[in-house]
């Protein structure tokens, strides 16, 4: 068939948008050199066909999309493709960072529409490296899913959750069906929780340097066809049930670990406080005790003792092609400042719930594929560290933010004043 006929018939509603790609696959005769090629001609097509249906130009938006550029696979990146939107791309850095698994000095990409953004980062990265650089460990690396069952009858339902804090046997059989499938998952734990005769099953995967939730979800479904396969008397409700917790604020993501567990650590010294920000230690630790724990805890705030993590994970996320959906977990964290004995700023970061991957979805495309280039971490590695580097990366680029703003808060009116310079151009009291 062609192109035009395709065109004739997408807008005649013979064809549905989705379908177009796999007939101009099957007209190529599912050459797989030519899946680039195919995937663009989809994307002009549907443009064309959503432009005539709304009677918009979307002239930028045709004009930024990413093609998909693996060898060897048929991958569209998302259904009904147009085109792309653009967010501003800046960056920080170089940031020094003592990691575990990322030593060295990095760029750290950001898109964000906000001003002041990347320039109160880069502060914060200026001070950072004054102190010498920031520490980071991973003390935590499981993506969970939690499955939900149900039984007939509350003892049944007890029975199952003895069965697999007990019986190593049912364990290591379920951990089979996992291995047969994926030499890059691997399941950690199941943990089981009951209500009433329904039994929750949050279960955890190492998924190597992928973030891993479409996998944790196919290999709950083996895992969950294995079980009512040795007991046929429980029933599926849902694959996801949510005790994952998954792109929901939780306090048992914090408990528990999902993604990347991370802990950093600087110690400022008192000059460069007084340099940077123009303030204390002891200023610092006021605001943060006041403003991210007890406002924090007045609020109602379940995950987010803070100053604004979001901020800056969704600037990265957004860069590095992270799902976006997870900012909300991911951005759970804890701000904690003290005083050394030598008068010093202890600060250290508590990020339990970074999620983030070197492969997998947004990933492999475009710009984000570039970003990841940016800071050393694309792809797979032998060690299976890119990931874990990804979550230091980004744990260091949320504790400048942080620790920046928290500087600025204790400087009075400084935060307002350097919104509007950098937004706006203008100074605070000027009539426009």
């Amino acid at each position: 068939m062609e192109i035009s006929k395709i065109k004739d018939k997408l807008f005649n509603g013979e064809i549905k948008p989705y379908k177009i790609e796999q007939l101009l696959f099957e007209q190529v005769n599912k050459d797989i050199t030519k899946w680039s090629e195919v995937c663009e001609t989809a994307t002009r097509l549907r443009l064309e066909y959503i432009k005539h249906k709304t009677n918009s130009k979307l002239e930028k938006v045709s004009s930024a999309y990413p093609i998909t550029e693996l060898e060897g696979m048929t991958l569209t990146g998302i259904e009904n493709k147009i085109g792309g939107v653009v967010i501003p791309l800046g960056y920080s850095g170089p940031v020094k960072i003592n990691g575990e698994h990322t030593k060295g000095e990095f760029y750290i990409p950001l898109a964000t529409n906000e001003a002041a953004l990347v320039g109160g980062n880069n502060r914060g990265v200026s001070a950072i490296n004054q102190a010498g650089g920031m520490t980071t460990v991973i003390t935590d690396n499981r993506m969970t899913r939690a499955p939900v069952v149900e039984l007939e009858n509350i003892i049944e339902a007890k029975q199952l959750v003895l069965d697999l804090h007990n019986d190593s046997k049912l364990y290591q059989q379920l951990e089979k069906s996992v291995e047969d499938v994926s030499p890059f998952v691997s399941l950690i734990s199941i943990k089981p929780f009951q209500m009433g005769r329904r039994v929750w099953l949050r279960i955890s995967y190492d998924t190597s340097n992928a973030m891993g939730m479409n996998a944790v979800t196919k290999h709950s479904a083996i895992i969950i066809h294995k079980l009512i396969e040795l007991k046929p008397k429980i029933k599926l409700i849902a694959l996801s049930g949510n005790m994952c917790t998954d792109k929901k604020a939780s306090h048992v993501n914090v408990l528990l670990g999902k993604g990347k567990s991370v802990e950093g650590e600087i110690i400022f010294p008192r000059a460069v406080i007084e340099k940077v920000w123009k303030t204390t230690p002891e200023n610092m630790i006021k605001v943060n005790n006041i403003k991210n724990w007890q406002g924090s805890a007045l609020s109602g705030t379940v995950t987010g003792f803070n100053a604004n993590i979001a901020n800056t994970i969704a600037a990265f996320f957004a860069a590095t092609g992270q799902d976006l959906a997870h900012v909300t977990t991911s951005s759970t964290g804890y701000d904690l400042l003290e005083l050394t004995e030598t008068g010093d700023l202890r600060f250290n970061i508590s990020l339990p719930n970074i999620e983030v991957g070197s492969v997998g979805g947004g990933m492999f495309f475009g710009t984000a594929k570039e970003c990841l280039e940016m800071i050393g971490c694309t792809g797979n590695d032998d060690g299976k560290t890119n990931a874990k580097k990804v979550a230091e990366i980004c744990a260091v680029a949320v504790a400048a933010q942080e620790i920046n703003l928290i500087g600025t808060l204790a400087n009075q009116f400084e935060l307002a004043e350097s919104h509007v310079k950098l937004a706006r151009g203008e100074k605070m009291g000027e009539d426009k």
